[in-house]
């Protein structure tokens, strides 16, 4: 299974307002006989009081084509449980955070509301 070659998971950039961020970051499939690949994604959480906390991950199409080509995998259902798994990390704070790379937070005007 494809999930099993799921090796870390890394945040590299996080944006953000109160309970809800923008996330960047990349995880890595151990292939064993290929070494390491590295495939980038995109996310969004949210947090807080109303709801919990929920994680949405997206790879883009080219990414989803290198992890079937390189991997062999032609079921998207595979791709899908390995995204799933990545974003149960997430949730479980299961991931290396690369301090160095997250820039702090801009301060912006808020439509009058100040700086945030």
């Amino acid at each position: 299974m494809l999930i099993d070659s799921l090796d870390q998971v890394y945040i590299t950039s996080l944006e953000g307002l109160g309970s809800s961020y923008r996330m960047r970051g990349y995880f890595t499939l151990d292939l064993k006989s290929q070494g390491s690949l590295k495939i980038s994604f995109d996310g969004v959480a949210f947090g807080g009081n109303y709801g919990g906390h929920n994680v949405n991950v997206s790879i883009s199409e080219e990414e989803r084509r290198t992890i079937i080509t390189k991997t062999g995998v032609a079921n998207d259902q595979e791709i899908d449980d390995l995204i799933s798994e990545v974003q149960r990390r997430l949730l479980n704070n299961e991931m290396v955070v690369e301090y160095d790379s997250i820039k702090p937070e801009s301060q912006e005007d808020v439509g009058g509301l100040g700086k945030i």
